[in-house]
């Protein structure tokens, strides 16, 4: 059974594990590993994230933040979906999905935004299947592994 909740501290040692298996440079536009559970937990603070836990097992998570920090953009909410390559396909990430949505719509927001790098062709089949449309493209944004990438935005109206 699928449970999805609020993180707490003793998510911590999970969720650094879970970073460090879900990112890489065919996902991330930067190293997103963790040096330990108490930088995690200084960046991340408990009930920051809403995390999907299967038998004991945190196998994913979303966060949103305002985009830009500015209170004229305080009805976007701009999230981070990480699942572990285990329970990918199985709903996870689409529970994990409603639950941001759910919680955006709770605080009023208008918009749910995302960006994903146009390589990761799974993650946008996944968030076009969720309703999201690709609002914008920043061409040659990134460049990883020897190539450059271009930075997809996409959005979903609530």
């Amino acid at each position: 059974m699928l449970i999805i909740r609020p993180s707490t501290a003793e998510d911590a040692v999970q969720l650094v594990a879970l970073d460090n298996i879900a990112w890489s440079t065919d996902s991330a536009v930067s190293d997103n590993s963790w040096n330990s559970t108490e930088e995690y937990l200084d960046r991340c603070p408990p009930g920051s994230q809403i995390v999907a836990e299967s038998e004991g097992v945190v196998c994913g998570y979303v966060q949103s933040r305002n985009p830009t920090g500015l209170p004229s953009n305080d009805h976007v909410a701009e999230l981070s979906i990480a699942v572990h390559p285990d329970y990918q396909g199985k709903g996870v990430g689409r529970q994990l999905m409603q639950a941001i949505e759910d919680k955006a719509l709770r605080e009023g927001k208008r918009k749910v935004a995302l960006r994903v790098l146009a390589t990761n062709s799974g993650a946008i089949e996944f968030y076009k299947r969720c309703g999201y449309i690709e609002q914008g493209r920043l061409v040659q944004e990134f460049f990883l592994n020897g190539q450059y990438v271009d930075d997809l935005m996409m959005y979903k109206l609530i």
